[in-house]
């Protein structure tokens, strides 16, 4: 039964129309949820590409309080990028970031939109209590 959910899934994905999809097939990313203020988080992107056809992977990173887009250049291990936000580092109330892996074929960007442009990741850094108590409204 699971087995069948799983293909169906697939295969609606796979008949999918948009482009976003196919334009970047190649690196993933799907944004914690939630991110709470105070805490550490992992920004994780993940890659099919060999880790010899990888030349160089590079996440692009501000909160509210920056002017600009910093550039950390990321380590894969076994096609995981993984970037450790520390709050105490970079103090916030919104976080935005985008990833970029070069390989010698060409460039890899996530997120990227149902036209295939690169659209940033925007999150609010939730308080955690407040989070709960609504969860916990929302549950009864």
């Amino acid at each position: 039964m699971a087995s069948s959910i799983l293909f169906a899934q697939i295969e609606k994905q796979v008949r999918d129309k948009s482009p976003g999809l196919f334009k970047n097939q190649r690196l993933f990313h799907s944004p914690p949820k939630p991110l709470f203020k105070g805490r550490k988080h992992n920004l994780d992107f993940v890659t099919n590409v060999p880790q010899d056809s990888i030349v160089s992977g590079s996440l692009f990173f501000k909160t509210n309080s920056m002017a600009y887009f910093r550039e950390f250049k990321i380590k894969s291990s076994h096609g995981l990028f993984r970037f450790n936000y520390d709050p105490e580092i970079f103090p916030g109330t919104h976080l935005e970031y985008y990833f970029i892996m070069q390989t010698p074929s060409g460039i890899h960007a996530s997120p990227i939109d149902d036209n295939g442009d690169l659209t940033p990741v925007n999150k609010l850094l939730i308080d955690p209590i407040q989070y709960y108590k609504q969860q916990a409204r929302l549950n009864k």
